[in-house]
């Protein structure tokens, strides 16, 4: 029995590198190609995560999987062409927040590639990427090979993300996020920076559990400037501090904001950013779940996507917001705070009217430090919302959106009521 699970072992690792070297030549619109790979991966995935390997092996086997696209451009998503372009700008000196690619392809016609590719929506559009993520784009821009730069820096971060949560937690949980097919496909495979943020973000999580607050701010700052979302839960560790470490956190937070946010200052970015948030929270939409029931709903009643949407945008927002508050005042340890960051992260990303694949990176990170299994059933449906760039508008069809959520809605409720009949139990 042992030889036989030893030998499936070895057969799992180049069936799973081959996957990822197919997959990184698959387009997005071969949504049948696209899911029969990553569900094939995603099966191998869970198989290899029952066996126990010294970690050095496991890292060597990730690395290879996030390898298997080193020579590969993104299909999947045509993000990275902003990046590149922003990317320019900041090398050439140019603050990216005050400009629209369609202003300025005029002027530098030479970018023409990154502007078509990058498509209208972007190009008609203010950069929303904060301010570390413009330095790794400009990093990117002033080498010879943006993607390739880009890439390595991806990897570096899932390597210290999955180093920090073996400590957080264990070898098996941080396996759960350094072996996952969803974060290995949009982070290395797409260049998506979720990696890095999420990196940050444990980083400050860690060190906050060893007392080191000054650092843990500057961490968790960081995590901020590299992507807004942490930005939801870090007042739920406001009850965990004493009045002198929550004075250190809040001086450490400010001044690395601060620091890194001075440089694109300008009468005009307060607008042109803020214009650039406020579109993901009262235009956009995508794969969304609790809010697109509402929307069809609200079709029937006789309302526009439009008002819909507005309307939802804003509302969303206040409930958020008191959820967080609520959860809050209840957090008073910080094993409390993980966890109920776990779930107000999943709370939005059920009820925002836009998510893609990558905005589960980081809800896989606090879920393999909390243990909660929800967010690894959710990384393998989501693959489904790929299927929407095939049709014309870019929207699921309502049996998609159910055969994605209903996993998700069915690990939720089943962990809940496991957790809450061992608390009675014990």
């Amino acid at each position: 029995m042992q030889d036989i699970r030893q030998n499936s072992f070895y057969l799992l690792l180049p069936i799973s590198f081959l996957g990822y070297y197919l997959l990184a030549q698959v387009e997005r619109t071969e949504v049948s190609t696209l899911i029969g790979i990553f569900t094939l991966l995603f099966a191998s995935y869970i198989v290899l995560l029952k066996f126990k390997i010294p970690q050095l092996v496991w890292i060597i086997v990730g690395l290879c999987f996030r390898l298997a696209f080193i020579d590969y451009t993104p299909l999947l998503s045509q993000d990275y062409y902003r990046f590149i372009w922003d990317g320019t700008l900041l090398a050439k000196g140019i603050n990216p927040y005050l400009y629209l690619p369609d202003e300025l392809i005029e002027i530098y016609e030479q970018w023409d590639y990154l502007y078509i590719g990058m498509g209208s929506l972007s190009s008609s559009h203010y950069t929303n990427y904060p301010m570390i993520n413009q330095l790794l784009f400009s990093l990117g821009a002033l080498s010879t090979k943006p993607i390739l730069t880009y890439r390595l820096v991806l990897i570096l971060a899932d390597l210290i993300t999955f180093k920090l949560l073996t400590k957080l937690s264990s070898q098996t949980w941080g396996l759960t996020y350094w072996l996952s097919p969803l974060v290995i496909l949009e982070g290395a495979g797409n260049l998506h920076f979720e990696p890095v943020m999420v990196a940050f973000l444990v980083l400050g999580l860690y060190l906050f559990k060893q007392g080191k607050h000054l650092k843990s701010s500057i961490a968790l700052a960081a995590s901020v400037l590299l992507k807004l979302i942490p930005l939801m839960f870090a007042p739920l560790l406001l009850k965990v501090l004493k009045q002198r470490q929550l004075k250190i956190m809040v001086f450490g937070f400010i001044v690395t904001l601060a620091l890194f946010t001075t440089p694109f200052l300008d009468p005009w970015f307060f607008t042109t950013y803020s214009e650039s948030i406020g579109l993901w929270f009262s235009n956009f939409e995508f794969n969304s779940g609790i809010y697109r029931i509402i929307k069809e709903i609200g079709r029937l009643i006789g309302f526009q996507d439009g008002q819909i949407i507005r309307f939802y945008g804003k509302a969303h927002s206040i409930a958020i917001l008191l959820i967080a508050l609520k959860f809050t005042w209840e957090c008073n340890r910080l094993s409390e705070v993980l966890k109920k960051s776990y779930l107000l992260l999943l709370i939005y990303l059920l009820s925002t009217p836009t998510i893609h694949p990558w905005y589960l990176i980081t809800l896989l990170s606090l879920g393999a430090i909390v243990k909660n299994p929800t967010a690894i059933i959710w990384s393998f449906t989501i693959i489904f919302s790929y299927a929407a760039y095939r049709l014309n508008p870019i929207e699921l069809p309502m049996w998609l959106v159910i055969l994605q959520f209903i996993p998700v809605l069915a690990s939720l409720i089943s962990f809940s009521f496991r957790s809450f009949l061992e608390k009675k139990l014990l």
